[in-house]
């Protein structure tokens, strides 16, 4: 057996691994004890010093000798509460596990007592304690970090690095908590010192600057048993790492990839490649839907039904962006006053009470976005029988009538009029996607779990409704159209076909006047925009693709060994307007070519996808016609080079038509590929340039 002081060092070590580990500790302690001003002081990036002192309720007397020890706790007694715990420690392991690797003396004072008391650790060992003159809270000192064990101090970073670290900690910690003032003084010097207003945009401008926050988009999205609030960066605050990707879950900074996934990939189309976007989200979840008990040092959580989560968690991130206007501005951002555009809209958005949630979003600057979306289910984890219960009456005549999450309020900023939302049927196909993306999320619950916790005939009878909604969603027969007009009705943007055309620049951008304020737009990144959803409509109806017949066929050399796999999917072919015969043991007659966007295309793109292997060979995707999104890329790819160039000369007219395809995307704002269509700078900018205002 192992002796007691070995054990504590062994067990210290899994919590306590850098000096940021004893400053997240004791912060947090500091935070459960009811404390709204937290004073940080360390000196050698942690090494040598570290001081935590707060004014919260303060340890009793006869309790610091207990608090010490391993496993004691005041914040749990059964396993159960575990699934409800709230307070940010729960395991009793912080404090014996500072005291096992350090010098540590506490003085504190309990709320309730009229004299306070200090205490001396060293290597987990109660030194002394005595009575002491003290004022209500508490004040930990930590020193000699790792001095009985100098292989772990050994490996630490420089004192530099570690303050870094620490800082960051401790910036997460304070825009979690916004109505704390934390301060973290180094080496006698202050680096940071929050206001403790209560509003995270407050905590955000300190730490990152105003122009930062003046780029942030409001995130309020519900869709039960999940709530998010926060912020997400516009098209201007895309980075190159995923540093600035914040996820809190019921109050607790955690770290998850799959959620950091999910958020680039509900900024997908918006995005460059290899760009990510900044977000700072609070999410809120059942209990019972977590486990916060799987890492030492709890910065993990493990999601029931995580695949759900993200789903729900990229709908809300789109819906938001879906609802804002993404148009890149030059010059300083302007700010909205808010409270003035809840007036016009004649609404004020309700504030959520008992929530973990940080309630201070109202405020916040240039709230392009705030959603409030709802359902009428009861506040507990979606399940299958739940999306069954919704899929269970669908066909392609009222699978549209399914009730889904709706959209309770939208706002338009830096529009002059504030209009209505979509029309009745587009709202109706949005209904569709999110219906589709959910039975999706369950398919794929299913896929995770289903060895546990479901039957096979639940299984199939998801994969039913999601293949009647995927085949009856842009059915033209049930007045959906995959590009209604919006010129008239979208609430994010003016309409560009109503301003002057002043003309090109360089032939390569056109420039709009509007109301005090003109447009810059990439003529050839907002043709490419509308081809590809063109193309994406026509796969997305999953029919056969128009073609033109070949008076003499076109052979088209393969390789021998592709030749199992061209034969199993010559229906793909087909379906892709390429009418085909094998001949022989090389060669592949093509009939046929489709016609892509009034142009036939040549069959030399047939023999590159299947150069590339693109196509699926499995009976499912050829008795759907379904192109896999390879194949569809591919096709995008070599058709959108018919795009209008760069250098382009363009008429009047075919600026016109220009703007009307634009106003008609889903997504006017950026090219394929992530690039910025529209500029705008305002006449307030210009004059700014000019120095007519100062």
């Amino acid at each position: 057996m192992l002796n007691n002081e070995t054990i504590n060092k062994i067990a210290a070590g899994e919590v306590i691994i850098r000096p940021v580990s004893v400053v997240k500790e004791l912060v947090e302690n500091a935070i459960d004890a009811g404390a709204d001003q937290i004073e940080v002081i360390v000196e050698a990036g942690g090494k040598n010093r570290i001081t935590v002192r707060d004014n919260g309720c303060g340890i009793a007397f006869n309790e610091i000798p207990l608090a010490f020890k391993r496993h004691a706790t005041s914040k749990l007694s059964t396993i159960e509460e575990l699934e409800e715990i709230e307070s940010l420690g729960f395991r009793g392991e912080a404090l014996s596990s500072v005291a096992a690797v350090a010098k540590v003396q506490i003085t504190t004072r309990f709320e309730n007592e009229e004299i306070g008391s200090q205490a001396l650790f060293e290597g987990g060992k109660l030194i002394h304690q005595r009575v002491c003159a003290y004022n209500r809270g508490t004040d930990i000192t930590v020193k000699d970090l790792f001095y009985n064990t100098p292989a772990r101090r050994k490996h630490l970073e420089k004192d530099k690095k570690e303050e870094s670290i620490l800082r960051d900690q401790l910036e997460k910690i304070a825009i979690l908590h916004p109505g704390i003032r934390f301060q973290l003084s180094s080496n006698g010097r202050m680096v940071l010192d929050t206001s403790g207003t209560g509003k995270v945009i407050d905590v955000v401008k300190k730490l990152y600057g105003g122009e930062m926050a003046d780029n942030l988009i409001t995130l309020k999205y519900e869709n039960k048993p999940m709530k998010l609030e926060g912020f997400v960066g516009n098209l201007k605050t895309m980075r190159n790492h995923r540093e600035d990707q914040m996820f809190f879950i019921n109050g607790r900074f955690i770290k998850n990839n799959r959620l950091s996934k999910a958020l680039d990939e509900a900024f997908d189309g918006y995005r460059m490649k290899h760009q990510h976007p900044l977000g700072i989200i609070f999410i809120e979840l059942p209990g019972r839907m977590l486990d916060v008990n799987i890492h030492p040092a709890k910065t993990e959580i493990k999601i029931l039904n995580e695949s759900l989560v993200c789903l729900l968690f990229k709908q809300g991130i789109r819906e938001t962006l879906r609802n804002t206007s993404l148009i890149v501005e030059l010059g300083t951002t302007h700010t909205v006053n808010v409270e003035e555009v809840n007036k016009t809209n004649n609404c004020t958005a309700e504030k959520t009470t008992g929530s973990r949630v940080p309630d201070t979003f109202a405020n916040s600057v240039k709230e392009s976005s705030v959603l409030e979306v709802q359902n009428d289910q009861p506040e507990e984890q979606t399940t299958i029988e739940t999306v069954l219960s919704s899929s269970a009456a669908i066909t392609p005549a009222n699978y549209l009538g399914t009730e889904l999450p709706s959209i309770e309020k939208r706002m338009a900023f830096g529009t002059d009029e504030y209009k209505s939302v979509l029309p009745a049927h587009l709202e109706k196909a949005q209904n569709a996607a999110l219906l589709t993306e959910s039975l999706k999320a369950e398919k794929m619950a299913l896929s995770e779990n289903g060895e546990g916790y479901f039957s096979s005939d639940q299984y199939r009878q998801v994969d039913n409704a999601l293949s009647t909604v995927e085949s009856s969603r842009l059915d033209p027969g049930k007045g959906i159209q995959a590009s209604g007009s919006l010129t008239n009705n979208r609430a994010d943007i003016k309409d560009l076909t109503k301003m002057k055309i002043v003309g090109q620049l360089f032939n390569v951008y056109i420039l709009l006047e509007g109301e005090k304020e003109i447009y810059l737009l990439d003529q050839h990144a907002a043709h490419e925009a509308f081809l590809t959803q063109e193309l994406m409509h026509l796969f997305n109806r999953k029919e056969v693709l128009p073609n033109q017949g070949l008076m003499t066929p076109t052979p088209l050399k393969i390789r021998p060994k592709d030749l199992l796999g061209i034969e199993q999917t010559l229906g793909q072919y087909k379906s892709l307007g390429y009418d085909c015969d094998v001949f022989g043991e090389d060669t592949l007659l093509v009939r046929s070519v489709p016609i892509l966007l009034g142009e036939p295309q040549s069959p030399d793109l047939l023999k590159l996808m299947i150069n590339e292997n693109l196509f699926e060979y499995n009976d499912r995707s050829c008795a759907n016609n379904a192109f896999s999104e390879k194949v569809q890329n591919k096709i995008i790819s070599m058709a959108c080079k018919a795009a209008i160039k760069g250098g382009q000369a363009l008429t009047q007219v075919e600026i016109k038509n220009l703007l009307e395809n634009l106003m008609n995307l889903d997504n006017p704002y950026t090219c394929p590929h992530g690039r910025p269509i529209i500029l705008r700078l305002k006449e307030y900018e210009l004059m700014k340039l000019f120095k007519r205002v100062i």
